[in-house]
Formats: C-alpha cells, structure tokens, sequence
C-alpha cells in the first residue's frame, strides 16, 4: 500500500510551530467575527503545516512492479570467442523471457566501458558492435555506468557476466555503492574449466647496472599450462642473440642467459617464445632494460667524412670513444639516440636528417641531459635549413641574424612556370600520359599559395619578385622593398596557365630584375617541371652564380625532367623534387628561410674570448679563423668566444637538463684550416665535448618496478640530500613525455606511485633540484610488460562471489531467472514543490480574512439573493454595537444635510409692496458640514461608552 514517507524527518519537530500558533491565537482577544477568527486560523495554521512537510521532504512512496536489468559484459581479451559466444547465448534467452512491462539494457566493457543498448522492452538482441579497450578488464567502470543507466521509477538489477579477472579499478567499491541503493549484482560465472593450451613469458630479470666488458645474466621464467615443446629466443637490437629448443612442463620453467655487455647506455634485451600449442599471441614476448656504464660515447653525423675526421681524431686521440655515421645512418628514435652522451652534427643540412632524429632531439638534451654540439659550414645552421625547426629550439642561437642593422638584406624573385602543363597535375613520363596527382587544386594555384607563404617571412628591408612565364617571361610582380603579402596576393591572384614553356625566358626575365637591386644576398627560387624548349639553361645558371646570384629549384611534379638537380647544383642552390605539389608551400617557406639565414661571413680574424668556462681551461691564445655562420645569441646563453663586433662563434646553453654548445666556424681545412693543425686543438674538443656529457659521480640510486598495473619509482639520494623537489620524467618510444612528482618518504628518500603507463619501453629521467639548481640527475630504464589480461590465471571467481555477497546477489544459472522480482521495492515521488505553490495560494485568502470588512451588500444582487435564501427562522447574528452606532450617527448626518438644502417657496400675496430679495445661500461648503457632523457624531459616540 502506498505511504507518505520523509526525507528529513527530524525536521518535523518544526510542527511545534503551527501548534504553538493556534494556542496563541485561542488565548488572545478577538476583534474578529467568529467566522472570520475561525477561518483564518485554519487557513494559517495549513499554511505553516504545509511548509514543514515541504522542509522535511515529504514524499508518497507507493510498490514498484516494473524491472530494469542492466548486463554487463566482459569483452576484454581474456574472454575467448566461444565464452562470448556463451554469455550472449545467456543475454538472448534472458530477455526472450523478459515480461512485456520489463526492460533491459547491455554495457560491453574492457578497460572502459560502452552503453551497447539503452534500458528498452524489445525482447530481441541484436549483433553486439560495441569494442572497447580490450587488454584490461575494469569492472568497477562496467558497474558505475550501469548505475547511471537505471530509470528512477522500476525495480534495478545488474546482471555481470565475467570471470572476475579485474586488472583495472576497485569493482568492490562500486559494489557497495551499488549495495547502499539496493541494486542488487547477480553473477554469471564465466569462468574457463578446461582453458586451451597456453605457454607465455611470464618475467624477464636482468641486472640494472652493468659496467663496460662485463657479463650480464638474462632469466626467462616461462609458464605453460601443458607438457610442449617450444623454441626460446634472446633478442637485441640487433637480431636473435641466441635460441633454445626445450621441452615445458606444466607451471614455470627457468631459462637462463649469459651475455657479455660492450658499451654504453641502455641496452634492450627481449625473450621470445614459440609453443607449438598456445592460445594468445600477445604474452609471448618481454623485455628488459640493461644500463651499461662505460666511458662516454660522442655520436658525430655528417654529410661528408671529411668534414668530421679531424675533430674525431682530436677526441679519440684524448680518450673519448667517437663514432661517425652518415645521416642516413643515424639513429631515428629516442631510445636508440640515448645510447650515446652527446651528439655532434657537422656540415650536415636539415633536410638530410631522418624525420625521427629531428623530434627526438629536443627531448634526448631537455629530458635526459645529453649534450648537443652543432658545427658550422656551408650546409650548416641557417643555410642549412636549421632555421624554426626542432633543433634551434635546443641550441644557444638563432638561425639568423635578427639585427637589422647586421643581417644582410635579401633579394629574392620566384620564377614560376605557368605554361599550359601547370593547369593540371604533369604526367609521370615525357609523353605525357594519364595525369596522376593527390590534389585537386591545379598547380599554379598551389604555386600562388605557396608565393604568398613564403612572402609572409621576408622584413622590410627585403626585396621581392615574382616572374611568370610561358612562351615568353613578364614581370608579373616588379622587385619590390617591404613589400607585404596583400600586394604579392593582388598581383599573382590572376595569373593562369596557358601556352608552351620557356625557362630561359623566365631566368633571363629574373635575372634582369635581380641586377637592378642592392642587395648583399640574391637568390632565385623556380618551380618548373622542366618540359620545355631551350636547353637545359646550365649555362645561364653558372653565370648568374658568376653574378652572387643563387638558383634553387623546384620540381614540380613526379614527372619532371631530371636535369633540373643539376641546374639547381650549377646554379649554388638547392634542389628539392615535390613528387607530391601539397609540398610546395612548405618548400618555399623553408628555402625562404634558408635564403634569410644564408649569412656565411669569409674573412680573416681571431676570436675574442668573452667569458670564462671550463671549455677554454688552460687555452690562453688561439689561431685565426677564416669565416663563420651568422647567427644571434639567445638571452640566456652564454657568449664564449666571438668577432670584434660581438658576432657569436662559441656559446653554450643549458637547455632543461642537458647542456647544447654551438662552434660557427667549421672543423675542416677552410674556415679552421689553422685551428686543426694546432697543438691545441685536441684539448678544446675534449673540453668542448665533456662540458656537454652529464655529470658523474652522483652517489645516488634509483629502482623502477612494475607490479601489475601498478609503477613504483624510488629515488635514494646521498647524505644530506633533503628537501629537494624531485620530478621523474617518463620518456616513451614515441617521444611522448609524462612528468611524475616524487614524494619525500623518508631521510634521502624519494618515491612516487602511478598507474602504470602503456605496455613498452621508456627512460626514466629523474632530476631533484634545490634553490631551481639541479643537483641530483639519474636517468633509469622501465619495461611496462604486456598487460595482465593476458595471463594464464587470470579468472577470479573469489572476486564474483565478494561482489555477489555484498550487494544481495545470486549466482545465475537459468536466463529466465533475470528477471525475478525484488522484494520490497518501492518508488517515491517528492511532493514539497506542490505543497509550496498551495500555501503560496492560501496566504491571499489568510490576509483577505483577517483585513478585508465585506458587507453583504458589496456583493450586490449576490448578496440580496443569500438574504432570501436564509432560512425564516434562522438566528440572526447579533450586531457589532460600535458599529450600529456609527451607522446611525453616519444615517443622522445625511438627513440634517438634505434638511438645510430644502428651501421653503415665499407665500405669495396681493400686497403691492415690494419683497426683499432672498436670503443668501450658507456660506459653508458641503466638506465643512459633514465634518461638523462628523464631530457631533463622535462626541454622541463617546457619551454613550461614558455612560
């Protein structure tokens, strides 16, 4: 039977209010009628008592009948297909038996979890389409969502179908949520009893640290479910180091490794193992991190051997361990590069390095303190394309030279072909086959675009052009200082293709603009794809270089003829072949760049020293060089040797915890053609290079472990090394960064707990710091195994039976039983919001009792009809006597006013004697007589109550 029930019946001791009202009332004197009195401590008294319901929170709470099933199902990968097959054979059956008035709703879950179907009646089940993350199991998620799906006005279960391999979450804790609302957690157990073979790697163990030469001990426990034979195999990075045929008993089997460890940095060692019966794939490799401790290790690219020989003698020739490699050769991820302490880059443009190096550099000296060196040369810093990328965020200078005083102004017309070829994408051979291309702009759109970018860069003290040609050449933007885009943008905006091509006219058109302006740095960017009359223009390419003009060209298109590069190389510039036309706008703003940076000073001079470090230690005089880069200092770096004028040749930096270094001239017989020969040059690059390797020494130790999804990073510090603010920085395969603050736990003691991060491979860069000075500096290796969804034991019924008997749930066996009804369930509706708009409508008809004084002839002919209709011998109400008074003394006053308006007509007789005029009127107003009468009445009044 419904009841009325309170949210907050305490609050009900406010209904000593409304009682206390109506005591007051009954012991005060009336000046009311009887029926007003009454009527009025009604209405006020259901005021006051509606508003205490309304504050308690009242509400009827009445049976609920209606069902609504939530199921939860496991979709993780420790669910093999045939068990799933299982569970939503169980779902279908459920809801086939699902009663008309029931509803159900199905959450998939793995990691997260997904609403499959919304609580609905239809009894059919669909294919299930939701995919969640599937190498955890977190059933805590699956049980919150299910609690949020439920309507408010039907009975609530949730139904789980798992084997209660939780990795992820606390599904206990949502089980007693779920219990203190009294939603029940029934069970279907999916629990395998007869699991397929299984063989993983269930650990890797090696040592932490190894030093240089040593030998290393890798052990492989690995577990396997059946008797099997199955081939193990350690792996580098460089391949299978060796493999074993063995025999696996059921439960763990030891395989032990003895590998002997040359270099330095982290090494990665991996075990594999193949079974011939095995269930999963994704457990059957792990991996662990080796730091080997040896002397430090320089890494030096270069284009061009040459151009590094003598700097790496110099530093073998001190003890430093150098290796040399060709950009195609160096390393392109994080890891590999931090094998090494420092990385040298000498002579080597920007558009050689791998794509990979270039993003890993920032991170490889911010994060984990390396060193970086740039060497300068004709294909270095800004000629070399340096300029806005990823490595001059690292190094202590800019690409260019931002004084406008000191950077040389440039001159730079683009020639573009606009011949009828750029009206489409330019087929992949000479014949001019089907056209081939990955946009659907045209290629003179995509040159005007790429124009306007690259206008965008240039300063005012700038020159630009633009020349078009077809057949013939036209200046279709005149060589023009400080230009700004809106101007190139109006002047190329009409250009369209048509007619043949005609480089030579297009390069003589340019070169005539070009020889007209004054400028220290002329330059000539062309994007053609090379079809067309007049030769292939070598020679008018040598004698615009003859002129300090530079062409760089642009192919535009995979089916441009190949004697471009050489055009490009005769005329001093670059070549870049877009197979694809999207990069053309890229291109030109990067060779606009380069243009800009393009300040190569050639003269004799000797460095001034600036500022001590312990890179000129025991260095008191140094030979002449013979040219440099241009670049500028950053605020924070530190200027070590320089021109006269303040141009930079050596400055450091500390870039987060690493430390970058940058020599503008070169190290080979040109600029440097003195310094490599000199007796202490061998010294400087030794200084040079060790100022940049991280620092040694540090009595400190470091521990990372993975416990299940669960990381500890431990730091311990030596004496006295408190109060500091440690932060360990998780550095992964991909360059991705997560910073971890370290809690102090002890004396010298730092450590941090975390979710554990995606299964691989990171470094782990840890820096404490005191008064924002980095004291201690460690970097240590994590392996984050496959998860542990993937293990052989990975069901817990125990975890299904807690989660049951916690919130009143049962184990099912029979689908029909879903949806059985709950005992004592009900549903409450909050009335107090309706309880307030009454007594808001009541409080009109409480103040018009107690202040509105109604006759019943105010109601007019409403009034005369409840006369009649009063019964004939009914009591009349006896009259107020104050009130009769003032009605008679009201009655007394009218009549003595209508008497002294009446004037009596003068008798008319036959005397001929005249008659005197008529008396005047009274001279007071009608207000000054019913005031006189107002006064006689009220001291009438108050004679009767004296007597």
């Amino acid at each position: 039977m419904p009841y009325v029930s309170f949210i907050y019946p305490e609050a009900l001791w406010l209904l000593l209010i409304p009682i206390g009202m109506v005591v007051l009332a009954l012991l005060s004197p009336r000046r009311l009628s009887p029926v007003r009195f009454w009527g009025s401590l009604a209405v006020r008294t259901t005021i006051a008592v509606v508003l205490v319901f309304a504050f308690a929170g009242i509400q009827f709470v009445r049976p609920v009948d209606r069902l609504t099933t939530v199921f939860l199902l496991d979709g993780s990968d420790s669910m093999p297909a045939s068990t799933r097959a299982q569970a939503e054979a169980f779902i279908r059956d459920a809801l086939q038996a699902m009663p008309a008035d029931d509803q159900a709703a199905i959450i998939v879950f793995g990691d997260n979890a997904l609403v499959e179907r919304a609580p609905e009646s239809d009894p059919r089940l669909g294919r299930i389409t939701s995919i969640p993350i599937a190498n955890r199991t977190n059933i805590e998620a699956a049980i919150q969502l299910g609690l949020a799906l439920f309507p408010a006005d039907t009975q609530k279960r949730l139904v789980l179908l798992s084997d209660g391999g939780e990795n992820s979450g606390r599904a206990i804790d949502a089980a007693r949520l779920a219990a203190s609302r009294g939603i029940p957690i029934d069970i279907v157990d999916l629990t395998l009893v007869d699991a397929d073979a299984e063989a993983l790697i269930a650990s890797v163990e090696a040592p932490n640290n190894v030093r240089d030469g040593q030998e290393a001990l890798i052990v492989a426990n690995v577990e396997s479910n059946v008797a099997q034979s199955a081939v193990v195999r350690l792996i580098d990075d460089l391949g299978v180091i060796e493999e074993r045929n063995l025999e696996l008993t059921p439960g763990t089997t030891r395989v032990e490794f003895l590998v002997p460890v040359e270099g330095s940095g982290f090494r990665r060692y991996r075990v594999q193992v193949e079974a011939a019966s095995d269930g999963r794939v994704q457990n059957n490799e792990a991996a662990a991190l080796i730091r080997v401790q040896g002397p430090p290790r320089i890494l030096l690219v270069a284009q061009t051997a040459a151009d590094a020989r003598p700097l790496m003698t110099a530093l073998t020739a001190t003890g430093i361990i150098a290796e040399l490699v060709s950009p195609e050769a160096a390393p392109r991820t994080l890891a590999d590069l931090s094998t090494y302490d420092a990385l040298v880059l000498v002579n080597t443009p920007a558009r050689m390095l791998p794509v990979g190096l270039m993003q890993a550099i920032p991170g490889y000296v911010r994060d984990l303190g390396r060193g970086l060196l740039m060497i300068g040369g004709e294909d270095s810093f800004g000629v070399g394309g340096y300029g806005r990328t990823a490595v001059e965020e690292a190094l202590p200078v800019y690409m260019d030279v931002r004084n406008r005083e000191l950077r040389p102004d440039l001159a730079i017309v683009f020639v573009i072909d606009k011949s009828g070829s750029m009206d489409a994408c330019h087929c992949a051979d000479p014949d001019r086959g089907a056209p081939i291309t990955s946009s659907s702009e045209r290629k003179i759109d995509i040159a005007k675009d790429a124009i306007v970018q690259a206008a965008a860069l240039l300063g005012p003290q700038d020159t630009v052009g633009v020349v078009t040609f077809d057949g013939a050449a036209s200046a279709t933007f005149p060589a023009t200082r400080g230009a700004t885009v809106e101007q190139v943008m109006d002047a190329v905006s009409g250009v369209e293709p048509r007619g043949p091509t005609n480089i030579r006219a297009g390069l003589l058109r340019a070169e005539e603009m070009l020889q007209q302006v004054d400028a220290r740095i002329k330059h000539m960017i062309l994007l053609t794809d090379g079809w067309g009359s007049g030769g292939d223009q070598l020679d008018l390419a040598a004698r615009l270089r003859e002129q300090g003009i530079t062409l760089t060209v642009v192919a535009a298109g995979s089916g441009s003829a190949a004697y471009l590069k050489q055009l490009a190389a005769e005329g001093g510039g670059r070549y870049y072949p877009a197979a694809d036309m999207a990069e053309v706008p890229q291109i030109f703003v990067q060779e606009t760049i380069t243009a800009i940076g393009n300040y190569i000073v050639e003269q004799p001079f000797v460095p001034v020293r600036y500022s001590n470090s312990p890179i000129l230690a025991g260095i008191n005089a140094t030979p002449p060089l013979y040219g440099y880069n241009g670049s500028t200092l950053k605020d924070t770096a530190q200027l070590l040797l320089a021109t006269e004028d303040q141009q930079p040749i050596l400055a450091t930096w500390q870039f987060g915890l690493g430390r970058s270094a940058a020599w503008l001239s070169d190290t080979k017989g040109k600029w440097a053609r003195d310094w490599i020969t000199w007796e202490g040059f061998p010294r400087f690059a030794a200084q040079l290079v060790g100022d940049l390797t991280p620092r040694g020494g540090q009595n400190v130790n470091t521990e990372v472990s993975v416990v299940g999804g669960e990381t500890v990073i431990r730091l311990v510090t030596a004496t006295a090394q408190n109060d500091l603010t440690v932060v360990a920085t998780l550095i992964g395969g991909d360059g991705s960064r997560r910073e971890v603050p370290l809690m102090q736990v002890a004396p010298n003691q730092y450590q941090a707990r975390l979710e554990s991060p995606a299964p691989g491979t990171y470094l782990v860069q840890i820096a404490g710091t005191s008064a924002d000075r980095v004291v201690v500096q460690e970097t240590a290796g994590m392996v984050v195994p496959y998860s542990s969804e993937y293990r052989s034991a990975q069901a817990n019924p125990g975890l299904l039976a807690e989660l049951a008997a916690t919130t009143n749930g049962r184990l099912l066996n029979e689908p029909a039983d879903v949806f059985d009804r709950l005992n004592h369930v009900f549903s409450a509706q909050e009335v107090a919001l309706p309880l307030l708009w009454l007594a808001l409508m009541l409080l009109p008809l409480d103040i018009a009792l107690r202040r509105l004084m109604l006759r019943r002839s105010d109601f007019g002919a409403l009034g005369s009809l409840a006369s009649r209709l009063r019964p004939a011998g009914a009591t009349p109400v006896a009259p107020d006597p104050v009130l009769s008074r003032l009605r008679a003394a009201r009655d007394q006053v009218r009549q003595q006013i209508a008497g002294e308006r009446i004037q009596v007509p003068p008798t008319e007789t036959a005397s001929s004697e005249p008659q005197p005029p008529p008396a005047p009127p009274p001279t007071d107003d009608a207000l000054s007589r019913l005031r006189a009468a107002k006064e006689r009445a009220r001291r009438q009044i108050t004679g009767d109550g004296d007597r």
